[in-house]
């Protein structure tokens, strides 16, 4: 059986005969670091504010039609010649063909927060629904409070979602993830509390616990929307979904049943941090990963050891180092050839052998977070399973 890892074995670099530890390859990034430079320190805030600045309805309007139209032409030329293996939809592989020159341009903590606040675009916020800014404690409580659930329900039979978030922990906001959280809450019937929390490199990842904490608690405890937290569900996004994880251990802990899930909901959670003893698929998959590609791991992997507030903090600011007994119902989503994949793997066998009543679903061949593109029939396979299980363990 080949290296799942192996260059040989999947159809790389759109098919091209280029290796990524080659001299063309390497070549191409130095021009695209040339050009990016260039970008950077000339006309790259001008046009990404510009952009910033159109209505999110013009903004999300602008990138389906594009879409659409790339996809057209992509079927009926290229096909599925650029997909990383030939079962993937074509969807997928017009994505491939559009994502895959990013890892040829150095990645920076700017490019990085506009791309991730763009998934507003993807999933554009529902006008009709009652959005609630929440600041409370001092500013220790921050999020956004959206009332989605049929039926005018009352505090014993209200049912919330609460949303964390991904990026790394550098990026993401909350304004970004106001339309998917919607449209997921929609799908499962109940409310959502979109979290806000600290990002680093200006925090760590032990604050960004801190306020994720601090807003659960509120939520169960304080804001009188819901009698237990049996009445919510968290879904948390890659680094998102590391905290997810963090928040469920640290709830076991505490003792009190009222303060225990419904059920987790983990899209390709990030939840090891130890940069020196990385499993083997977060340095392996970036040479196909079309969203942690080798710019991004360049990028965040310096920034560990400050993320967790000093090198002597790298096991115990890792979620998955921590006990799994206890823990509420638990879904995993993955792609077997993701950087996030052998955590993901490893977190699932974890909690099954503490005897978690825990879903680990997984496809092949995609990138980190795909369950976050709108346009692909994986993703939309993805998130059903996800609001499924959300509506069954309530």
């Amino acid at each position: 059986m080949p290296n799942p890892y192996s260059e040989k074995a999947l159809n790389l670099n759109l098919g091209l005969p280029l290796s990524s530890s080659g001299l063309i390859f390497k070549s191409l990034r130095f021009f695209g670091w040339l050009g990016s430079t260039f970008f950077r320190f000339t006309i790259e805030k001008p046009c990404l504010l510009s952009w910033k600045l159109l209505p999110v309805s013009l903004r999300s309007w602008i990138s389906f039609k594009s879409w659409n139209v790339w996809l057209l032409i992509h079927k009926n030329t290229l096909g599925k010649s650029t997909a990383l293996h030939p079962s993937l939809s074509h969807e997928y592989a017009a994505l491939t063909t559009v994502m895959w020159g990013a890892r040829l341009f150095p990645m920076t903590l700017s490019r990085m927060r506009f791309g991730l606040n763009q998934i507003e675009c993807n999933f554009p916020p529902h006008k009709h629904l009652k959005k609630e800014t929440i600041y409370e404690k001092n500013g220790k409580v921050k999020g956004v409070y959206i009332t989605s659930q049929s039926g005018n329900p009352d505090k014993s039979s209200r049912r919330v979602l609460f949303w964390l978030f991904g990026g790394a922990f550098l990026s993401g906001d909350v304004s970004g993830n106001i339309g998917l959280a919607e449209s997921v809450a929609l799908s499962a019937d109940c409310d959502v509390f979109l979290a806000d929390y600290r990002i680093c490199p200006e925090n760590t990842i032990f604050e960004a616990s801190e306020d994720v904490r601090n807003c659960y608690e509120w939520l169960v405890l304080e804001s009188g929307r819901v009698g237990s937290g049996k009445q919510v569900s968290i879904l948390g996004i890659s680094s998102g979904g590391g905290l997810a994880l963090r928040l469920c251990q640290q709830m076991v802990a505490t003792g009190n049943p009222d303060l225990q899930l419904a059920s987790s909901i983990l899209l390709c959670p990030w939840v090891h941090y130890d940069w020196e003893n990385l499993y083997p698929s977060m340095h392996e998959n970036i040479v196909h990963d079309l969203v942690v590609t080798q710019s991004v791991y360049e990028y965040v992997v310096p920034l560990a050891e400050t993320m967790a507030g000093g090198k002597e903090n790298r096991l115990t600011v890792s979620p998955l180092g921590d006990s799994c007994s206890g823990l509420c119902p638990t879904f995993i989503l993955a792609s077997t050839h993701e950087v996030t994949y052998d955590e993901d793997a490893a977190l699932a066998k974890k909690c099954k052998d503490a005897g978690v009543d825990v879903e680990f679903f997984t496809k092949e061949y995609l990138c980190h977070v795909f369950c976050l593109i709108p346009h692909l029939p994986e993703s939309k396979e993805g998130m059903k399973k996800a609001v499924d299980f959300i509506r069954a363990k309530w």
